[in-house]
């Protein structure tokens, strides 16, 4: 598998979960890049990237400040299309972000304090796509890989800006540990379920 998508990721779901209950429906259309940190920036995939099928179930535990917030994530990737959706584990759907490589749809998802569905999409590639295929991709920054494979740093000008840990080798095994220091929010991931090729 080179790349694959992992979970849920990222203080989108912190000002969610804060404002469950406000239900929206938000289209962007010709979203190319996204600002992962200041003057970073990740340039998304296109349709024809997106070749891959398969289905994970991922518990979070998101860290904000002095708050903390549990929920699952629920990742559908397939040909031409990404689909996270984060349910709050008292049922329902938190909110849920579709992605078809040129359209970014959000529903149930208030965008506030500059923190938006860009930057949830851009956590899953960061920690789960290709190291190589990121590191094209990435302006203003690298992506290092420890040698073990066990960790992810995003670094600009040699200062670390996110940190991304795994516990196994594979991201759909054990735990990731994702960090994004100058955002200020850490994301705890298990994957409980994870099928397809």
């Amino acid at each position: 598998m080179t790349a694959a998508p992992a979970s849920l990721r990222i203080g989108t779901m912190l000002c969610a979960l804060m404002t469950y209950g406000c239900s929206t429906v938000d289209v962007r259309t010709n979203v190319e890049r996204v600002e992962i940190a200041n003057s970073v920036y990740l340039t998304l995939p296109k349709a024809e990237e997106l070749t891959q099928s398969f289905d994970a179930t991922q518990l979070l535990v998101a860290d904000y400040g002095e708050q903390s917030y549990s929920f699952q994530a629920q990742l559908e990737v397939r040909p031409g299309k990404i689909t996270i959706a984060a349910i709050p584990l008292w049922g329902g759907t938190l909110f849920s972000v579709t992605y078809d490589g040129s359209v970014l749809r959000t529903q149930g998802m208030i965008d506030t304090h500059g923190i938006n569905a860009e930057y949830l999409l851009a956590d899953v590639l960061l920690m789960t796509w290709d190291p190589e295929w990121v590191n094209a991709r990435l302006q203003g920054a690298v992506l290092k890989v420890s040698k073990s494979n066990d960790s992810r740093t995003v670094s600009r000008d040699g200062e670390p800006v996110i940190e991304i840990s795994y516990e196994m080798p594979d991201a759909w095994t054990g735990r990731t540990h994702f960090k994004h220091i100058e955002r200020g929010y850490v994301l705890d991931i298990r994957t409980a379920e994870f099928s397809g090729s």
